[in-house]
This record gives structure tokens, sequence and C-alpha cells, in this order.
């Protein structure tokens, strides 16, 4: 694989639905959106992996479309980058992601067919980061600056049997009318309940299996950048697991382009587990009591990857306004539940707070709390602090 030096040249709204199977409104309730409100458009998808991609691509062709002229600066700067170097930037990528992930490759190209949008574009939309930061690394020199309120806010509780992990998922703004909720069923994998982003392999925002898995992320801009895996393949293979001990082994995998943190969850084994991985090494870290998580590593054994100070410069603030936010309940279990939690996550007091509204281009596209006593995924669409959530069970 070469690194070489060079010059850049520049259903609807899901409704009142009850989903077949395992999945569904809250058992016994009706979905807590009205009708009238907003919600992820959804869909049910099943076959092979590129059956599923393609059925994907064409129910959402125009929400992918839509999404690419939304960010059409990004993907300009790094389609340039790919065309001035496909060698560097673009065929290492897909070769190790056919190497090591064959089915989800065509699950893209699935996507691609679907859509009728050429599979390098799909591909490069997939690992835009990658590209992004490599060029970064090579060049020193920055293609594209993410809006200063970019990034994810996590927090994790497990103690006296409560059990809850909450995820803000925080993007592009325009993001939030394009993306939709897919039920997957692929033979032989659990069936996958999860939030995607327009035109992206499943599984970066929030999602669950029938397993009872359940997994959010923290993206974090290291600085070295290998010629491996994407990220957007590690994030989709931890939701193929079929136990708490699988998903992390599939979240340490270690041929990987980039750094990330996978925050898993067992509704079986009522366990929640944070794993930070990068390119060169990895640490799990078993939740006990509240534990905040944003974009940056915490964990010792971390600390000494490089990481890009100015790609997600909220996410310090962040942190520290959730771990304020959780430790004055430290003491205090009997007080601890889901909806105290969510509280943290739509707080507004913050220089650059957890709750993100329509800020330099970023807000919060939607808020996951997941309870593990009630196996429920309580979804909501854009921020927390509206109200307006749908309840899923396994």
């Amino acid at each position: 694989m070469k690194r070489r030096d060079f010059l850049f040249s520049s259903a609807a709204a899901a409704g009142a639905l009850t989903l077949p199977l395992a999945w569904g409104c809250e058992k016994d309730k009706e979905c807590s959106t009205p009708d009238s409100q907003p919600h992820f458009n959804y869909l049910e998808v099943s076959g092979s992996h590129y059956e599923i991609g393609k059925q994907i691509g064409a129910r959402f062709s125009k929400q992918i479309s839509g999404s690419f002229l939304a960010i059409s600066d990004m993907l300009n700067a790094v389609s340039e980058i790919v065309q001035s170097a496909p060698d560097v930037f673009y065929e290492p990528f897909l070769e190790a992601a056919q190497n090591h992930f064959p089915d989800y490759v065509s699950e893209l190209q699935g996507i691609a067919d679907g859509s009728g949008i050429p599979f390098s574009s799909i591909f490069k939309n997939n690992i835009f980061m990658e590209v992004i930061y490599l060029y970064y690394e090579l060049s020193g020199k920055k293609a594209y600056s993410f809006p200063p309120d970019f990034g994810c806010s996590s927090t994790a509780y497990s103690k006296n049997g409560k059990t809850f992990l909450t995820h803000n998922e925080d993007l592009f703004t325009s993001f939030l009318s394009y993306m939709y909720l897919l039920k997957i069923k692929v033979k032989g994998k659990p069936e996958i309940l999860t939030l995607s982003y327009p035109g992206l392999l499943p599984g970066i925002p929030p999602g669950m299996n029938e397993a009872g898995i359940v997994q959010c992320g923290n993206d974090i801009c290291g600085l070295h950048i290998e010629q491996s895996v994407p990220m957007v393949f590690h994030f989709r293979s931890v939701l193929d697991a079929t136990s708490m001990n699988d998903a992390i082994e599939r979240a340490k995998y270690s041929p990987r382009a980039r750094t990330m943190t996978h925050n898993i969850g067992s509704f079986d084994e009522n366990k929640i587990v944070s794993v930070e991985a990068a390119p060169t090494k990895n640490q799990s870290h078993n939740i006990d009591g509240f534990f905040v998580h944003t974009n940056h590593f915490i964990l010792p054994e971390m600390l000494d990857i490089d990481i890009d100070p100015g790609g997600l410069p909220s996410s310090e603030s962040r942190f520290n306004k959730l771990t304020e936010l959780s430790g004055a309940y430290t003491d205090k279990p009997n007080s601890v539940n889901g909806d105290l939690i969510t509280s943290f996550l739509s707080n507004h007091d913050a220089e650059m707070p957890p709750c993100v509204h329509d800020h330099n281009g970023a807000s919060t596209l939607s808020h996951s709390l997941f309870d593990f006593q009630n196996k429920t995924w309580k979804l909501f669409y854009s921020n927390p602090c509206l109200g307006n959530y749908r309840n899923y069970y396994i």
C-alpha cells in the first residue's frame, strides 16, 4: 500500500406502527409520538447483503442524493484528494474492506445499484474521514474543517440493578430529514434495528439487534491513519454480534484505519463496556456507576494517541458538563433513571452544550435511551429537549 507526498490542487414516518417479529413500539402501548409529529423514515429489508443494500438504495435514493448535495463542499474536497492519488486515498481502503468485510462491500454495491449512484461515490462518502485525515497527515494541510459543534455525546450508568446507555448523535443539520431507521434481516445473522445516515453503511448511529446487543459510538479525530479497514465497517460488524464477548472482540478487531470508541451493551447480560480503539492498540472499560464519553480518548492506555485538538473542539466542554451533571447523582442511586440521564443530554448550559440546535451547521439529530431492564430503545427525533420520541423493544 502506498503512502506518498502529493499536492492538493484546490415508511414514510414510522407512525403508530407495529413491527413484525421481535421489533415494535412499546408493548401494549401506542408509539409515544403522535402521527402528526415528524419521525425517521422507516424501512424493513431482508435477503443477502447485496439485496438489502439494493432495497435501501432504491427506497432512499432521493435522501442519499439530497444528503450528498447538502455536504457537497466536503465531498468535492474528498473527491479532489482521491482523484489526485487513488492509489493512496481510495484503493487501499477498498482492498482492506474487501479482504476483511466482503459482505459489507457487497451491501454498499447494492446501495449504489439501487440508488443509481456510482459505487465510487458511495464508497468515497463512507471513507470521508479517513481521506480527510490521511491527507492532513501526509500534507500538513486540512482540506476541510468541521463545524466546532460537531461530535456525539454518550452517558452510561450501571449500578444496583439499573443499567442505561444514552447518546446524542450530532452531525450536519441538513441530515435530519434524510436519515432513516432500518430493520435488517440477513439469513444466519441477528436481525438489526438501526438508525442510518443516507448512503452510509448502516451502524454508525445507535442500533440494537435481536441478540440484545446495543451500540452507540464516539468519533475520535486521531492524527494517524492506516490504509486499512474504514471505520464504518467496524461499527456495522458489532451489530452482527451474537453475544457481548463477540461484540467486544469485533470492536477490538485490529485491522482498522482510524480511531473510534464503541459503547456496547447487552440487554441479556445487563452490562455495558466502552472500547476505545486505534490502529495500533485498544482498551476496554466495564461500566460501573456513571460513565461519560464524548470525542476524545479517556482510558489510561489510550492517552498517548495523538488526537487533533481542533477536530471536534466541543468534546471537552460536553464531557465536563455531562460529568458535572452525572456527578451530582453519584451517591443518589434511587434518583437515577432514564429520564434523568436524558435530561443531562438535553442540557444547554455550557459553552458548547450536549444538546445542539443548528449551530454552525451542526445539530443534535437524535437522542437514544437504551433501558436494559425493560429492553427498550427510546429513540428521539432531533433534540431530546423537544420530547419527540418513540419506543422500540426486542
